[in-house]
This record gives C-alpha cells, structure tokens and sequence, in this order.
C-alpha cells in the first residue's frame, strides 16, 4: 500500500497521516506477523520556531506506538537501519515530510544538490520494497501568486516532480482540506478502514476557495442573504451575533495582531451561534513566507479552519465560482 497526503499548511495533514497509518498498522496485524510502525522524520532542528514544530509534533504522535528515525538526506540509506530488519515481517511507514526533504537534500552540503528529485523518487521507491505500507506526507507549494527567486522556482520544480511521481505511482492519493480528506486518487481494492468520526455537534456552514472565486455568492445561491459581517473590519464580538461572516481569514489576523486569545474560537462560535456562515480564502498553498508573523497567520489559519470545518454540517470549496462539497449533502 502506497499512500500520498498532500495539501496546504495547517490544514490536517499530519494528524490525517498518522491516524491512516495507524489504522493501516492494526489492520496488517490481523493479517499476520507485522514489523514496526516506523515515523521517519525529515525537519532539521534549527531555532525556537522548528524545535517548536517538532515538539508538537512529537506530542501528536506520543502514545501511538511510532519508532522514530530522523532522516534530513539520503533517505535510501536509512532502509539499512534495524529496525527495518524485522523477524516479524515488512513495517509500516510514515514519512513526513517530502517539502522539507527536498529543501534539505537541495541546499544542505551533504544533499544530492540539482538531482534532489532523482535521489528522493529513488529513496522512496526503496522504502516501498521494504515496507509493507508506506504514507508519504507532501505539501502543496506551486498555487502562489508571489515571483519566486530562479532558486525558489527550482525548488517549487523539484518538488513537483516529485509530487507528480508518487502520485502516479500512488495506491491512493488524498488532499486534506482543514482536515477533510478528498481523495483525488483511488486503485481498485485499496482502501483499508473507516476514517475517524467527529462526535461533536456540528452547527456551521463553511464556504472556501481560492480569493475571487465568487465564494460569498455560492453561499448566497445555498444559504440565501445572510446578514453579513466582513471579517477584516468587523467588531470582533460581532461573529457570535451575526448570521454570515466572509473574509474570515483577515478576522483571525486582526486577532492575531491584537494578541487575542485562540484556544477554542472554533468551538465557542459553533455553541453561541450556532448556524453561523463561515466564508475565508484558503492562504495555506504556496511557498512558506520568509516573514515569522506570515508563517505564523498562515499556520494559524489553517488550523483555526480545520477546526471550524470539524464543527460544520456542510463544507463547500468554490473554484471559478463552481461550488463542490467536500463535507455534508453532496
């Protein structure tokens, strides 16, 4: 089984990754004797902002039973290690993440340099001999609008192709969506499980797309005419009161930029207003901004969204104004 999971920044890969593996581990148990639950990690820790991904990372994963490898360059050596090399049989994977991996085996002095592409597609081809499943964590950079430097565009190429190859070869490949998971492809036969449930009341509708996509007049065509709030000038208070707020992506920066507390927005909004319309611009694709308040707005965004999405009863994305759901009545 060969998974890729790719998508925007803050959107629900990670938590989507490792319960798919999980689940695919459990299941390769009743099958017979399985090797281990292997997470290969990619990020170099350098300064508070990486180290503080990695812990939060390593807290997601706490308790799940993972075998960590730290894997910066040269992921087909690391099919050496022992823990490949189990009496019990194949292991299962999971590699987080393909963005990172490239950057490092591009620009670090020990990387593969201009043949990233090659070594990576090489490396995982060798993780898919020794493994019995195999979910790759990628991330979506190439849907900005921002001139990239001749060095940041041979990056955004590299990881493309790397992109195109593995979905190509993919049993599955899935877009998580503020924690939605599309599947984009699917082999006859590959499904393994169900998803995790979400047992908290959902009471929001939320509408998403890229910016100018007519996003509020799809929900207008569903909803009706909603009092409208625009989230980049509204009062704050105003969204536990109102019946539609768009630009809700610049809501969450105005907090932002007021230090305003985030812990539980997306649940407090679903419990006092409850039917609420949610329109925002998905930011989280495109390159990581070289700004840490950018990165920080755009991560924060992201999971914010994921949040509301898991309290919504219905979640549309609208591209050139045609509207499809990835949550809800279909």
């Amino acid at each position: 089984m060969f998974h890729v999971v790719t998508g925007g920044a803050g959107s629900g890969k990670s938590s989507f990754s490792e319960d798919t593996i999980c689940r695919y581990y459990e299941e390769c148990k009743t099958d017979g004797p399985t090797g281990n639950l292997i997470y290969i990690a990619t990020m170099i820790p350098y300064g508070d902002e990486t180290m503080e991904k990695i812990r939060r990372h390593r807290s997601m994963r706490a308790k799940k039973g993972f075998s960590t490898l730290e894997c910066y360059t040269d992921l087909e050596h690391l099919t050496e290690s022992e823990l490949f090399q189990s009496d019990n049989g194949k292991s299962c994977v999971l590699l987080e993440c393909i963005s990172n991996l490239t950057a490092n085996e591009m620009y670090e002095p020990e990387g593969a340099g201009k043949y990233a592409a090659e070594k990576i597609l090489q490396g995982i081809e060798k993780l898919r001999k020794v493994c019995s499943c195999l979910v790759v964590v990628t991330n979506e950079v190439c849907s900005d609008s921002v001139r990239s430097s001749k060095e940041m565009e041979l990056y955004k190429k590299a990881l493309a192709e790397i992109n195109r190859k593995m979905a190509e070869d993919a049993d599955i490949v899935t877009e998580v969506v503020y924690g939605i998971p599309v599947t984009i492809k699917m082999k006859e036969s590959s499904y393994m499980g169900k998803e995790k449930e979400f047992t908290e009341k959902k009471t929001l509708y939320m509408v998403t797309g890229g910016a100018y996509q007519g996003k509020r007049k799809f929900a207008e065509k569903l909803y009706g005419n909603p009092q409208w709030e625009d989230g980049g000038a509204c009062p704050l208070e105003a969204i536990y009161t109102c019946e539609g707020i768009y630009h809700f992506e610049k809501y969450i920066r105005r907090m932002l930029e007021e230090g305003n507390e985030f812990e539980g927005l997306a649940k407090n909004i679903a419990q006092k207003n409850p039917g609420l319309i949610i329109v925002t611009d998905e930011i989280g694709y495109g390159l990581v901004p070289i700004d840490a308040f950018e990165r920080r707005y755009r991560e924060l965004t992201g999971r914010i969204c994921t949040e509301v999405a898991a309290y919504s009863c219905r979640v549309d994305r609208v591209v050139c104004g045609v509207g499809m759901p990835l949550k809800g009545d279909r």
